[in-house]
């Protein structure tokens, strides 16, 4: 008979990368919340100046993610051990008494920590992402009673296709011509050239590491989880629940309070976009479930093959929501789509720049600090950063991970929901809009 998911963490210690994160928070907050039986959480955290890691720990534990927790299974939060350590360094950074604990102990590892700026030097993403998983890899490798090593990696790692599915493709280069190429002082217009249809130095990294994680397999039973862009919470540990604001939800933001209006893009374009807890809940059932007859299992998070939203419905449902609440800043918010760069920029200058100039000119009369036109270039930075999402659409297949999912007893699909096809967008968004509000504008 299969075993269940509890069974299968009952009495596990678990190493976990990126605890800290916006997914790594939900993840363990699940993970404690779910499984009574988990015997320890070993969180790698890095050392701040002048900051007790310890202190870090119990700050991170008072955030309302861990409000339910807190309440009903106060004791379970003993069971989370921070360990001193970075991705960046060699060994992680790991003190020789940790390692050896983590070695001894540990039989579950998650790894979602990378670095996610879309415009980082090549140097940088490739030693965070490639070579920080590596590292991983080797200490998993070392453990005596390794179970399942899962890799949280992107579901646009392979943005060079228009369908992507849930395979390991060919990287992009190898690992050593990329490094001889960085020794040899790779210019940034060689590094264009090199990332291709990648898009940027983090898409580009992400697929050669899940290339390393599919050439290292040995003896770890692997799983490549590939969530596209992750939003607030649906329903757990609370309901619209996000604490980081960067990529579409920062977009959305500067749509919907008037300050940016108008889009390169089709209208029609497809956003890829999952809850947090639907990631969280595939990467427990994964690891635990996750079939062991390829050699490595690769599940993707995402919606636009099964329930796709465009990005007008979400524009526009995101502009309902702002104005509902009287979040704008500047009157009658609205978007426009284009797919010429002329028109953007004379849009931006007409509808954006001249706006800003006259708001910032009307508060310098009044006594106020003017703030519009600085506002104005952070939302061209992020516009930029995404102008090659908002310009195409992808279809990303989860063909996998809905068969694990209905693979599942009913009291475990209840327990750990994750098909996406279960999501109402009209219900789901506006969530998502109040979320931002609450949790980032502080509305």
């Amino acid at each position: 008979m299969d075993r269940s998911i509890e069974d299968f963490y009952d009495g596990q210690s678990i190493f976990i990368t990126g605890g800290t994160g916006f997914l790594g928070k939900v993840l363990v907050e699940k993970l404690l919340y779910s499984f009574s039986g988990i015997s320890k959480i070993y969180l790698l955290m890095r050392q701040k100046r002048d900051a007790d890691i310890h202190k870090s720990l119990q700050d991170m534990l008072e955030k309302p993610i861990f409000l339910r927790l807190r309440n009903e299974r106060p004791q379970s939060l003993n069971k989370m051990i921070p360990i001193i350590g970075d991705i960046s360094e060699p060994k992680l950074g790991i003190n020789e008494a940790d390692e050896k604990m983590l070695i001894e102990n540990v039989s579950i590892v998650f790894h979602a920590a990378a670095t996610v700026r879309f415009n980082e030097p090549l140097k940088i993403a490739v030693n965070i992402n490639v070579l920080g998983t590596l590292r991983v890899l080797d200490l998993c490798q070392r453990m005596r009673n390794k179970k399942a090593f899962v890799y949280v990696s992107t579901a646009f790692s392979n943005v060079n296709r228009k369908f992507i599915e849930e395979v390991i493709y060919p990287a992009p280069a190898s690992l050593e011509e990329v490094e001889n190429l960085i020794k040899a002082g790779i210019t940034k217009d060689e590094v264009q050239r090199l990332i291709k249809e990648r898009i940027n130095t983090y898409l580009f990294s992400k697929a050669i590491a899940e290339s390393m994680v599919a050439q290292n397999h040995d003896t770890i039973p692997k799983i490549i989880v590939r969530p596209s862009i992750i939003t607030s919470s649906k329903v757990e540990p609370l309901v619209g629940w996000i604490d980081t604001c960067l990529g579409v939800p920062s977009l959305m933001i500067a749509i919907g309070k008037g300050l940016n209006r108008v889009l390169l893009g089709n209208p029609n374009n497809c956003v890829d976009l999952i809850p947090v807890d639907y990631v969280s809940n595939l990467i427990v059932v994964a690891a635990a479930k996750g079939t062991r007859s390829e050699d490595v299992a690769v599940y993707g998070s995402c919606t636009s093959e099964i329930n796709p939203i465009t990005m007008k419905s979400l524009i526009d449902m995101c502009i309902t929501e702002t104005v509902k609440h009287k979040w704008n800043d500047l009157p009658m918010p609205f978007c426009f789509y284009t797919r010429s760069k002329w028109l953007v920029t004379t849009i931006t200058f007409l509808l954006q720049i001249i706006p800003a100039y006259i708001a910032d000119m009307f508060l310098w009369i009044i006594g106020k600090r003017k703030r519009y036109l600085k506002l104005q270039s952070s939302v061209t930075l992020v516009r930029n950063a995404l102008e090659k999402c908002t310009n195409n659409s992808w279809v990303i297949s989860a063909a996998k991970s809905r068969a694990l999912y209905h693979s599942l007893s009913p009291s475990e699909r209840e327990q750990f929901p994750f098909d996406p096809a279960d999501i109402d967008w009209k219900e789901y968004i506006p969530s998502y809009c109040a979320a931002i509000g609450k949790f980032w504008l502080n509305k």
